[in-house]
């Protein structure tokens, strides 16, 4: 009986030990466990920092990024200030320097037309004045007037009517070389001024004082031809039915 109660508790003492020992495997498993789960935790938390200090990382450098370019689009906005201020600048200049330029060129322009005025009296004054001098048979001082008169306007468009009256001065000087020459300018050269058929009388005439009737005749027929109209052409058909 003794042996038997003796078997039964070592018996309950064996079945104790061998659930003490799968308690302890439990426990251990169990913290086993426990410490992967906190080094997953831990390594997640990591992770996380680590993404976070990328996160932030990228979200300064987005900052300065912003920062960058908030500060170049100051600058190019204080740079166009400057070119819109120098634009408006260079506008108002040239606006400036049109308006003078303009007012210069009107002065000009009106300067140019009132000696062109001046220059066209200044003309007719010394065009008269050589006229009146043949009229009044001073014929020196009319040769002196009309030779300043062709230096002095070569581009006159009285210039037809002035070899005219030179003309007429050689002839009343008994140059009748130098008038027919001067005649034939006209003439030739001016065939539609009003100064031409009375030109050709001219040469007829002078034909006719130094014996050229023939010539004569044939400048009072081309007067009658070229200009009929003329106040040459009537005094051309007088001369022609005059007797000889």
């Amino acid at each position: 009986m003794k042996i038997a109660l003796i078997a039964f508790v070592f018996a309950g003492m064996a079945t104790h030990a061998q659930a003490g020992l799968f308690d302890d495997d439990v426990a251990r498993k169990q913290v086993a466990d426990l410490a992967a789960s906190v080094q997953t935790l831990q390594q997640q938390n990591t992770q996380r920092l680590e993404q976070l200090e990328a996160s932030k990382a990228r979200m300064l450098d987005l900052v300065r990024q912003l920062d960058a370019q908030k500060e170049e689009i100051a600058k190019l906005r204080g740079a166009n200030e400057v070119l819109q201020f120098n634009l408006d600048e260079a506008v108002k200049r040239q606006k400036d320097l049109y308006i003078d330029l303009d007012a210069r060129l009107r002065t000009i322009e009106q300067a140019k037309a009132e000696a062109k005025q001046e220059a066209k009296l200044s003309e007719q004054d010394s065009f008269d004045a050589a006229v009146a001098l043949v009229q009044n048979k001073k014929f020196k001082d009319a040769s002196t007037a009309w030779a300043k008169f062709v230096a002095d306007y070569p581009n006159s468009d009285k210039m037809p009517a002035a070899q005219y009256w030179m003309g007429m001065n050689y002839a009343f000087s008994k140059d009748y070389k130098s008038a027919n020459i001067a005649f034939k300018n006209v003439v030739e050269n001016a065939p539609d001024d009003a100064k031409a058929p009375d030109a050709l009388l001219g040469l007829a005439s002078v034909a006719a004082t130094t014996g050229d009737k023939k010539g004569s005749r044939n400048y009072l027929i081309n007067i009658l031809e070229r200009y009929p109209q003329s106040e040459a052409a009537a005094k051309a058909k007088k001369a022609l039915a005059a007797p000889n």
